[in-house]
């Protein structure tokens, strides 16, 4: 059942990058215990595939609450989160009854020889965080820093937010060099920062002509390598 949902890669000694159809989440290996970021759909048996890779205890950790980044927790006992989005996350199906424990900003996650900092980063979900892995120099973004389409319409989306949370990981950007995000590309350089806010503030003050969605209530703003849903 693992391999019908899953693929997985390698990325570096003691961790993985998981693709389940159009999303992706991770899992590093400490000398203490493992960090799984995200659990996508659920469709799989995901305790089964984690297992298979590390004998180390797993903490979940969502970088959001959207149904394809927690949809696999009931996996496990219970999964961390900021608590901006605990709302979100038990008004879904994925998080009705489920434990939810908070992580705030400036929290390290130390794993045992590898060490994540929480960055709160709203706008995509009030929620939304980053784990910064300043040692390796890499970043985890979940949806609010990729190559492709970003949602920011309807509730829970923020965008004055986000172009604040983009200001942030700018005035960061010299503790990382490689962003992992949840969807598209596996990899995207830092480099994409400034051009995501400028084109997020081109899109909202009506700079970029906006075409509608066919499958969704907003409209498409294209900046090239990425696109915002927004409305």
């Amino acid at each position: 059942m693992c391999a019908e949902y899953y693929q997985i890669h390698e990325i570096g000694q003691g961790c993985w990058r998981i693709d389940e159809d159009w999303t992706r989440f991770f899992l590093f290996e400490g000398e203490k215990k493992a960090l799984l970021v995200d659990t996508g759909f659920g469709k799989g048996d995901l305790h089964a595939l984690v297992e298979g890779l590390t004998d180390r205890p797993v903490m979940v950790v969502n970088t959001h609450a959207d149904w394809d980044h927690c949809g696999g927790n009931a996996a496990f006992a219970c999964a961390y989160m900021h608590p901006s989005d605990f709302e979100h996350y038990h008004q879904s199906d994925a998080g009705k009854g489920r434990v939810a424990l908070a992580l705030w900003e400036g929290d390290k996650i130390d794993i045992g020889g590898r060490c994540f900092e929480v960055i709160l980063i709203p706008g995509h979900t009030p929620g939304s965080i980053a784990l910064l892995d300043a040692e390796n120099r890499i970043l985890l973004s979940g949806d609010s820093v990729q190559a492709g389409s970003i949602h920011l319409f309807g509730r829970w989306r923020d965008m004055d937010a986000y172009q604040a949370s983009l200001e942030k990981l700018i005035g960061l950007q010299d503790r990382f060099d490689v962003i992992y995000p949840s969807h598209g590309p596996a990899t995207v350089e830092k480099g994409l920062l400034p051009r995501l806010l400028e084109g997020a503030r081109r899109a909202q003050a009506g700079q970029i002509k906006g075409v509608p969605s066919p499958d969704r209530p907003a409209d498409i703003y294209n900046i090239g390598e990425a696109e915002f849903l927004y409305r």
